[in-house]
């Protein structure tokens, strides 16, 4: 319930309209990354100020270390996502907010690493976190076009 209402404030903080009952992307990030980056950065404003009060310069480490990995997180929640454009496109956004369009059919190869995938689609790389939530649509292309890519190497 707490995550749930962290999510529904950050929300309305980044302006951002999400419905329940629809995805925000066909890729995207879970909620929790939310509220975990806006308790991240509360806690880095109170370490701040507990460090400005005191004095404190390991403090004032800790508040900076958590603010930034708290605005990390919300970029990353709120930027970093795939939509299906089509049958044969989609759009990848980075955390930090760019868009490049790919094709399916571009696709090279699917990595698996140790925190997260990349997606070899032409002379790019598309990183997808392993906690990122995936929509049924989005899984069933990505799968064709891997099926066919392992169909042409045999």
């Amino acid at each position: 319930m707490i995550i749930r209402i962290l999510v529904k404030i950050g929300e309305k903080i980044l302006g951002m309209g999400v419905k329940d009952d629809e995805p925000r992307a066909d890729m995207f990030l879970p909620d929790w990354l939310l509220a975990f980056g806006m308790v991240l950065i509360v806690g880095g404003l109170g370490f701040g100020i507990f460090a400005a009060v005191t004095f404190n310069i390991i403090m004032f480490a800790i508040a900076v270390c958590a603010l930034l990995l708290g605005v990390v997180a919300v970029m990353c929640w709120k930027n970093q996502t795939i939509r299906v454009i089509s049958q044969e496109k989609f759009e990848y956004t980075t955390f930090l907010g760019h868009t490049k369009s790919f094709r399916f059919d571009e696709i090279r190869g699917l990595k698996q690493n140790s925190d997260s995938m990349t997606l070899y689609v032409g002379n790019d790389k598309v990183h997808i976190e392993t906690c990122a939530v995936f929509t049924d649509r989005l899984a069933d292309l990505l799968d064709q076009a891997l099926d066919s890519l392992e169909a042409e190497e045999v």
